[in-house]
């Protein structure tokens, strides 16, 4: 489990670190749109990390993200094709059942070492579906990590739930 309470960052990415959104595109979302990212600094992106490494978040993958939760430390797995869609993949994300405003995780997967996380809510990550769910594999959690969704860079999304610790 993560807890939240202890993250600390910004809200709005320092002009070198920050994935997803830069800087000047960041500050053209509406100001209520803004309010609902937060970007954590280097400690809390590490103990983040930690935590989710010492979990085997994604359960028996390879390392690459190519088999992602093959070991069935979920007890269901859905996934997504994504194929130019985005009105079907927001329908598909509002069917997981979570609340729009549910605090989450975004984890870039193959990150340097400037990229933070990225603590938004469920809505964000519907909303902006065409910025996070385009390049390089991400993984979303909430904090009680009972879930995640995964998203592969080969337009496939897997979300998975019911984990069994």
């Amino acid at each position: 489990m993560i807890d939240i309470t202890q993250l600390t960052g910004m809200q709005e990415p320092e002009p070198y670190r920050w994935i997803y959104f830069a800087p000047p595109q960041f500050r053209e979302l509406s100001p209520e749109h803004q309010d609902q990212f937060y970007f954590l600094d280097a400690a809390s992106t590490d103990a983040v990390y930690e935590v989710v490494n010492s979990v085997d978040l994604l359960c028996g993958d390879d390392g690459w993200g190519n088999k992602p939760f093959s070991e069935g430390c979920y007890r269901t797995v859905e996934h997504f094709k994504m194929s130019g869609d985005e009105g079907g993949l927001k329908k598909w994300l509002y069917r997981r059942g979570l609340a729009f405003k549910t605090e989450v995780l975004l984890l870039p997967v193959f990150k340097t070492e400037s990229t933070p996380i990225i603590m938004t809510t469920w809505k964000m990550v519907s909303k902006y579906t065409a910025t996070f769910f385009n390049g390089d594999n991400l993984i979303i959690v909430d904090s009680s990590l009972s879930w995640c969704l995964y998203y592969h860079h080969d337009d496939i999304l897997y979300f998975a739930r019911d984990r069994s610790f």
